[in-house]
């Protein structure tokens, strides 16, 4: 199979997951939409690279959140900003629809916003957690015991749990 094949099933196996990464990583859609653009072009330079010694998701995810890690360190002094809601959501859905549109929209925004507020690795836990990742494949890609995983994840969902709470 030639790169940009290999690229393109790459890309279309695993761009949600990646998105969720990112939204994990970053508030702002701009900057959500720049992290996700730069994991492409890190998959994209490392995919000769890929060996095989673990499997092509557990690759995927350990060059995105890398990159997203690279890209959160050098942002620090950017300004935390909440990504404004679609100004076209009510004139796509009737009201009822629009109603229990909204509600998931501010409810996953205030989810992802908890989210941002816990350390870089619990991000990176949860959002594997989200991915319905088993603890052996977050081990793989964390480099941490089994067993530390479980501990770390119900550690977190207590945290978020705290949080949404407040």
């Amino acid at each position: 199979m030639n790169k940009n094949a290999e690229f393109d099933k790459i890309l279309a196996e695993n761009k949600d997951k990646i998105f969720r990464i990112c939204c994990a990583y970053e508030k702002d859609k701009d900057d959500r939409d720049d992290l996700f653009q730069q994991i492409l072009i890190n998959l994209w330079k490392s995919l000769d690279n890929f060996k095989g010694l673990s499997s092509l998701s557990t690759w995927v995810y350990r060059v995105a959140v890398n990159t997203s890690l690279v890209h959160v360190k050098s942002a620090v002094t950017r300004k935390n900003r909440f990504t404004a809601l679609s100004e076209n959501t009510n004139s796509v859905y009737n009201n009822s629809d629009a109603d229990e549109k909204l509600e998931t929209e501010r409810q996953t925004r205030k989810l992802y916003g908890c989210i941002n507020m816990l350390a870089e690795f619990d991000r990176l836990i949860i959002s594997l957690v989200l991915e319905d990742m088993s603890y052996k494949e977050i081990s793989e890609i964390t480099g941490i015991t089994v067993n530390n995983v479980g501990v770390k994840i119900n550690r977190i969902k207590k945290e978020l749990a705290r949080l949404l709470g407040e």
